[in-house]
């Protein structure tokens, strides 16, 4: 399945497009960060087959990157069941809940994805969150398992639910009136209505299988897969921890293959890192001494990462002049010249791949000339101007384990030099 891929893909991504409106279409996105959008006609653990204008895309599971069905080509079926819970376990899984009870430390979750409720173990469960979902349960529920609690944990509202609160001990029977919760020997009622999160603890938590992939569901849900099958229009799916379930493959909004083949910059460390001013700063300038330093995923006034690009508005008689749409980017790097890099990369990476571009605000003075290399060996350099389109970067790396980054002067000195090295990424 892997022979000729990518050079198959680059031709379908250069050939015409015609979509056919009533299919479902689907994108996927390969390592070498090529991408293709078809109908999804077979999907395994072993890879998917795309028709694409017609012809078969046959890509094995190594080379997949991300498959995601494309919103205007689905229509999921709206469901009057009202979310009132989300159900995460301990392999990571996160199940939207209608309904959740539990009896005799097994826990019945009614799920939309599911005809039938879930009977799982609260042994394999790691926190039950009631709605509202609140990013303050989530930030709380994260301080206490930094703190390794040595019990299971009630989160209740306080204070007109505009406050939280917690007690640890035991959790017991949990029906839809109530939850049971044992302390310091106490048997203790809670009304269901007061309590915000259920936390259960676990002295020892076997790691995981790695999944084949991360499925994400547009209801919410989050599944890291053992094995999936597509069944005409449904996805037959068993979880890294033996739930399976059958859902339409319209519910789907992405299947994450990156687990282990891509690695990002902005994640890893630098073993060197220099800014060099144009202009030297006196020693006593301490507060302005990191002014031009790197910036992880985000610009340098703190906004998120964003390319400007060129597109052309086709009218029916004639075509307008290019207009500039700003994109954003949740990933990179924000460099300032003059700036050099250094990573060890992990090993068994294989290509780099980036986009670079001129921060939008700047764009009309930025100019850099951009050099990366792995060792001695120079393997991409070129102008980056704000004028220009953003480049787009990629090229193999020869079994490198060292990456070096240099952003330098251009055509009008340091003005207007801040480089958004965006997507940056190396991949198996």
């Amino acid at each position: 399945m892997q022979s000729n891929t990518r050079g198959i893909l680059l031709v379908l991504l250069f050939a015409a497009h015609v979509v056919v409106a009533d299919e479902p279409q689907t994108s996927v996105t390969t390592i070498d960060g090529v991408e293709a959008t078809g109908e999804l006609t077979i999907w395994n653990a072993e890879g998917l087959t795309l028709a694409v204008d017609g012809q078969p895309l046959a890509i094995a599971a190594d080379r997949l990157l991300a498959v995601r069905q494309l919103a205007s080509s689905v229509s999921e079926p709206a469901s009057t069941e009202t979310i009132t819970a989300r159900l995460q376990l301990i392999d990571g899984s996160v199940l939207p809940l209608t309904n959740y009870t539990v009896a005799d430390h097994r826990a019945t979750a009614s799920i939309r994805l599911a005809a039938q409720p879930l009977t799982i173990p609260t042994d394999n469960i790691s926190l039950l969150q009631f709605a509202p979902f609140e990013d303050r349960v989530a930030d709380l529920w994260s301080d206490l398992t930094e703190k390794q609690l040595a019990g299971d944990v009630l989160i209740v509202h306080k204070k007109k639910r505009t406050t939280l609160d917690y007690l640890t001990g035991l959790l017991g029977d949990v029906s839809n009136e109530q939850v049971t919760f044992h302390f310091e020997g106490d048997k203790i009622p809670v009304k269901r209505s007061k309590v915000a999160a259920l936390g259960y603890f676990h002295a020892r938590q076997p790691k995981p299988p790695a999944p084949i992939c991360w499925l994400k569901t547009r209801g919410g849900a989050q599944l890291p897969l053992a094995s999936l099958a597509l069944k005409k229009e449904n996805l037959q799916l068993t979880t890294i921890s033996g739930i399976k379930l059958r859902l339409p493959l319209a519910s789907l909004q992405e299947a994450d293959y990156s687990l282990g083949k891509v690695t990002y910059l902005s994640d890893l460390q630098p073993t060197r890192q220099e800014w060099t001013p144009r202009i030297e700063f006196p020693e006593s300038a301490r507060l302005i001494s990191k002014y031009g330093t790197p910036r992880i995923n985000q610009s340098f006034s703190g906004s998120t990462l964003s390319l400007k690009w060129p597109t052309i508005v086709k009218q029916a008689t004639r075509s307008s002049p290019s207009k500039n749409v700003i994109k954003m980017y949740q990933k990179g790097l924000a460099l300032r010249s003059r700036t050099v890099l250094q990573y060890r990369l992990p090993p068994q990476m294989k290509r780099f791949v980036a986009i670079a571009g001129i921060d939008p605000a700047t764009a009309d003075q930025g100019n850099v000339q951009l050099k990366i290399s792995t060792g001695d060996q120079v393997l991409w350099q070129g102008e980056i101007d704000g004028t220009a389109p953003p480049v787009e970067i990629q090229f193999d790396l020869n079994g490198a384990r060292q990456l070096s980054i240099l952003v330098d002067y251009g055509a009008n000195l340091d003005f207007g030099d801040r480089l958004h090295l965006v997507e940056a990424r190396v991949t198996k």
